[in-house]
């Protein structure tokens, strides 16, 4: 049986002559949702840190799609079993998906330190423009359930041409 080398290859003639810089921006966050596809992200916002999830690869001019679960869940405990029905395959092909977990909701999180003030609602749909500055989203059809639905409505009042669909559940 041969053995396996491994072979350098350089790129002669660029694939993608003349390319803009946007829309290298463009592409290489592309292939950095498609290589961490699944894989937990945080980022820091003015109320702490927030983490999230994204599943798929962004289409041009399409909205992401953007869960946010009920109090004591996770996104994975919420949205699932959701995400996981067959008829919903077809969506999840099409649209990129971003599960925002609330701070300490997520899996393996750390107890909060003595004196931690958990933000209030405001302050958790105050976080979402940070998660999609980091994402460089545009545009959002938001998923909530519970709290989830009360945050993703208090973002929609405060950033209403971002929002272009909710779905809110059990919102009272």
């Amino acid at each position: 049986m041969a053995e396996l080398q491994e072979v350098q290859i350089t790129e002669e003639k660029p694939l993608l002559p003349g390319q803009t810089p946007e829309a290298a921006k463009e592409a290489e966050l592309a292939a950095r949702i498609l290589l961490d596809q699944g894989q937990t992200h945080s980022v820091e916002t003015p109320y702490g840190s927030v983490t999230f999830t994204v599943y798929g690869t962004p289409k041009p001019k399409r909205p992401a799609i953007l869960t946010y679960h009920d109090v004591g869940l996770n996104y994975k405990s919420c949205f699932q079993p959701l995400f996981q029905f067959e008829d919903m395959q077809e969506i999840i092909q099409n649209f990129v998906r971003v599960h925002v977990d609330a701070p300490g909701m997520e899996e393996g999180a750390p107890v909060f330190p003595l004196g931690y003030q958990y933000p209030s609602l405001d302050q958790l749909a105050d976080m979402i423009p940070c998660v999609l500055q980091y994402l460089n989203f545009s545009t959002i059809i938001g998923v909530g359930v519970g709290a989830g639905a009360y945050i993703l409505a208090r973002y929609a009042l405060n950033h209403p041409d971002t929002v272009e669909g909710l779905v809110l559940i059990n919102i009272d």
